[in-house]
C-alpha cells in the first residue's frame, strides 16, 4: 500500500516570520490575486500587504508579469511538494491513488490556491495558459516516469492518463463549491450533500 511520508502545511510548513521577503511577497500576491483577480491588484497593494517597498518587489520580480510568473511557479511547487510526500510502495493503482489524494488534500488545505487556479485557468484572455501548460507538463513527466517504473497502468495511452490524473486531482476540488451552492439553494441538508464522481473515458 502506498503511504504519504508527510503533509505540506500552508506556506510551505514555515511560520510567516520564517519566510524570506521574496517568499512573503509571493504568498501575498497569491492571496490577493485569488480574492480579487490580478487585474484589480497593483504592485503597490502587494507591497502594502507585505510591508515592503515597490522597489523591493521590482528587485525580486522585475515587473507585474514577473510577479505573476512567480506566483504560477509557487502553485507548481506546491503540487510537486504534495507528490513528494507519497512513497512509491504498493500496487500501481495504490501509488496513483495515493498521489492523487495527496494533491487533493493539499488543495483542500489551501483554498487560496484553488481560487487562484480557478481565476487563472478560466481567464478569457489566455493569461493562465502558461500555468496550465506547466501543470500539464509536470503531470506528463510524472506519468512517464511512473509508467517506466512500472508504477502506473499502461492500458490507456499516456495522453489519456495525463487527462485522467489531472481530473482526479483537481476536478472534485474545483466543482465541490458549485455542488454545495446548488445543494444549499434547493434546501439540502449540508451533511448530506452529494459526492462528486468524474469519469474520463478514453484508451
Amino acid at each position: 500500500m502506498a503511504h504519504m511520508a508527510g503533509t505540506t502545511a500552508d506556506r510551505g510548513g514555515a511560520a510567516e516570520g520564517d519566510l524570506t521577503a521574496r517568499a512573503r511577497i509571493r504568498y501575498a500576491a497569491l492571496a490577493l490575486y485569488a480574492e480579487y483577480g490580478e487585474d484589480r491588484v497593483s504592485m503597490r497593494r502587494v507591497a502594502a500587504e507585505v510591508g515592503v517597498t515597490i522597489g523591493l518587489i521590482q528587485h525580486h520580480f522585475g515587473t507585474k508579469d514577473g510577479l505573476r510568473r512567480a506566483v504560477d511557479d509557487l502553485v507548481v511547487e506546491r503540487v510537486v511538494g504534495a507528490l513528494a510526500t507519497v512513497e512509491h510502495t504498493g500496487t500501481p493503482a495504490e501509488v496513483v491513488e495515493a498521489r492523487n489524494v495527496a494533491v487533493r488534500e493539499m488543495l483542500r488545505q489551501n483554498p487560496q490556491l484553488v481560487s487562484y487556479l480557478n481565476r487563472a485557468l478560466l481567464e478569457p484572455d489566455g493569461r493562465g495558459a502558461p500555468l496550465l501548460e506547466a501543470i500539464v507538463d509536470l503531470t506528463t513527466r510524472e506519468i512517464e516516469g511512473l509508467r517506466r517504473g512500472g508504477l502506473a497502468s499502461t492500458r490507456a495511452s499516456d495522453k489519456v492518463q495525463v487527462v485522467r490524473t489531472l481530473v482526479d486531482q483537481v476536478g472534485e476540488v474545483f466543482l465541490r463549491p458549485v455542488v454545495e451552492a446548488i445543494w444549499a439553494h434547493i434546501g439540502g441538508d449540508p451533511g448530506e450533500c452529494p459526492s462528486i464522481r468524474i469519469t474520463v473515458e478514453g484508451h
